[in-house]
Formats: structure tokens, sequence, C-alpha cells
């Protein structure tokens, strides 16, 4: 009788830990630092699909048994329930684009969760270091924008940046979300060195201020009082320097902050909120397009300019609902685990989206561009940092 001794095939494994060690991870620090490099934002998502969401799909395929613990995490069952609301809306929208080409954005963001949970599931600690990584390659890209732009543009210019970014205030998210990343690296003391942060720091806020965007510094100040929460009396020398900072750029530029007002944000919130009450529950459906007029502007406008607007005119109080759930989940996981200087850096990135967000970004789910800095790379880094530890804790 002929004993078989066949043994477990070891290249799935193997192709495996290639995926979630060196694939996914080149295809996250191309994420992370690709918009500055990038030719334009139509190869920058054709790079995301080819080094992230493809080895993400396939790493799920070839361990399936990685699949429960990421759906089992609140948050990204809430961004399904989100989706699927987001997918029967279309039966309603007045999309231009077809169903097939808008119904794939979903599925791009949940390839975003999927491959951050891969990579923290294999190694959390890889996950934190490929972010900081690419928050320091973005550090050195805005050091470079900003000499290229001191050295070039006209007076009354604002600085847009190189490669894929397309306009000042886009430039800002992703600069922005940078920012943030060294500020609570500061703040978690999750840096050997308590100078390098702030070292980092300075030409993102610098290219920040030459973007002359005034989102992102509302979203710094914003997130500075959270970390109070987080990291105690340390926040409380952050706050002090930005309201010192504050100040003397209001006495050195004053037009940075005054020159532009409110930019008619309340004229077009209440025109936004005139608009979602004709379809308050429902909404008119994602992707549908809207037209706001502003008689001192003297032309329309297509972008509420606001995230939460934009859920609730697409989606309606539903889908406005199932946003907050998804937003609270991750609220209370960050409160839970604050002690760990991970979660610390998680939840100060998904504060400055959220505050971002309530002055810009109108164009929440989309392929792969800016406001993925402030809404879904945040909330991907916070998932995997929950899956990880929820696997820990099994």
């Amino acid at each position: 009788m002929q004993v078989s001794n066949s043994q477990p095939n070891p290249l799935r494994p193997r192709i495996h830990d290639f995926i979630a060690g060196r694939w996914l991870v080149t295809g996250y620090l191309v994420l992370i630092t690709g918009m500055f490099w990038v030719g334009d934002g139509s190869l920058y998502t054709k790079v995301y699909y080819a080094l992230f969401a493809a080895p993400a799909l396939l790493g799920l395929v070839l361990a399936p048994q990685q699949i429960k613990p990421i759906l089992h995490e609140p948050v990204l069952l809430s961004f399904l329930a989100l989706s699927a609301w987001l997918l029967i809306s279309m039966g309603w929208t007045q999309a231009e684009d077809g169903f097939s080409s808008l119904a794939k954005r979903p599925l791009y963001v949940f390839m975003l969760f999927a491959g951050c949970a891969l990579i923290a599931l294999k190694s959390e600690s890889l996950l934190m270091k490929t972010l900081r990584i690419g928050a320091g390659l973005g550090a050195l890209a805005a050091l470079i924008n900003v000499v290229w732009f001191l050295q070039h543009a006209a007076p009354g210019e604002r600085l847009i940046g190189s490669g894929a970014l397309r306009n000042p205030l886009l430039t800002s998210h992703v600069l922005g979300f940078l920012c943030t990343y060294w500020v609570a690296a500061w703040l978690s003391r999750s840096e050997r060195h308590d100078w390098l942060p702030i070292l980092m720091t300075l030409p993102l806020l610098a290219a920040l201020l030459a973007t002359g965007s005034r989102t992102p510094l509302m979203g710094l100040a914003l997130t500075s009082a959270w970390m109070l929460l987080l990291s105690g009396k340390r926040a409380m020398v952050l706050v002090g320097a930005l309201l010192v900072g504050a100040g003397t750029v209001y006495l050195a530029f004053p037009e940075i902050l005054l020159q532009r007002g409110t930019s008619y944000r309340p004229e077009l919130w209440s025109d936004a909120v005139r608009q979602a009450g004709e379809h308050l529950w429902l909404g008119a459906g994602y992707e549908s397009k809207f037209e706001f007029n502003i008689p001192e502007i003297g032309y329309l406008l297509h972008d509420p300019h606001n995230v939460e607007l934009a859920v609730l005119l697409e989606l309606g109080l539903i889908g406005l609902g199932l946003w907050a759930v998804m937003y609270a989940f991750a609220l209370l996981r960050c409160l839970r685990l604050r002690a760990k200087p991970q979660f610390q850096i998680a939840s100060a990135l998904l504060i400055y989206g959220l505050c971002a967000g309530l002055t810009e970004g109108g164009n929440y789910l989309s392929r792969p561009n800016e406001s993925w800095f402030l809404i879904w790379i945040p909330l991907a880094l916070l998932c995997a940092l929950s899956i990880r530890h929820r696997q820990s804790q099994a």
C-alpha cells in the first residue's frame, strides 16, 4: 500500500508574502507620493490599479481566510452599506457616466481598505514605516516645489506643484495630509528624534502657505484641538504655536487670511441645502449634477465645497446617516485606542480630513485623486490598524 507524502504547496504563501510585503507596499508608497511626480491624474489612477488594487484583489484570492477579519471591521461594514445605498441610488440618478463606470468606484476604495489591511496583517510596523517614508519623500517634494515656486512664480501667483497636481486648492489636500502626519508624529512621540518631525513639517507648512488655501490651516488648527484629548500637554504647545503663527501671518501677510473673505461659502451652502430639501431622504442619486447660482459671482458653480453636503445632495439623509455612522465607528475606535501612537497618528489624519472637508472636497467618491487624502486614505489606515489590533487580541 502506497502512502501519499504530498506536502502543502509552498508557492501560494510565498506569492502572498510577496504581495503583502513588496507589491502592495510599493503601491502604497506610490499612492502617498505619486501626485508629486506621476505625469497626470489619469496615469496616477492607472498606476494605483496596477500597483495596489490588482495585488490587493490577488492577495484576497490567495488568502481567502483573511477576508473574514477584514469584514469584521465596523468601519468597513459601514462603507459597504454606504456603497450599497450608492449603487441603489443609481436607479434614479441623472449622472452622465454609465452605471458600470460609476459602480467601479466603490470597488477601488474597497481595494484600498483591503490592501492596507493585508499589509497590516503581515506587519503593522511595515505599514506605518511605509507611510513614514512616504511622508518624508512628500516633505522633500514640498521643499523642491517651494524652491522652484520662489524662483519662478509671478507676483500674486499661488503654488500648484509638480506632477499630477492640478490647482492650489487640491494641492493643499495632499500637503495638508503630509503635514498632519508629521505634526501627529511629534505629538505622539513616535519618532526617536524629536527634531525630525519639526524639520519635516517646515517645508510642508511653507508649501501650504504658498498655495494660499485657508482650508488646511483650519484643518490643522482643529486637528490640534482634537489631539488635546489624545496627547494632553504636548498638544497645548502646538496650539499655542499655531496661534502665534496665525497672528504673525495675519500681521505680515493679512491678504492670505482676509483677501478672499468667506469665498461665498455661506451663500453656496444655503443654496445647496435648499436643493437638498427637494429630495431630502433619497437624494438626487450618485454623481447627479447640480448648479449653484450665487449672483455676486456671476457664473454657476457645480461643487457645494462641503463633503457632507455633497453626500446629502446625492444620497439624501439615508446616505448621510450611513456616512455619519462610518465616521462614528472610526472616531470611537480612535478614542478607545488613543494610548497607542499609531492610532494617534491615524486619528489626526482622520480629523484633519474631516475638518478640511467642511469647506472643500465635494467629490467624495472618485477615482484616486487628491480627495482621497482627506477621506479614504485616513479611513483605510485606521481600518488596517484596527483589524490588526483585533487579530492580535484574538
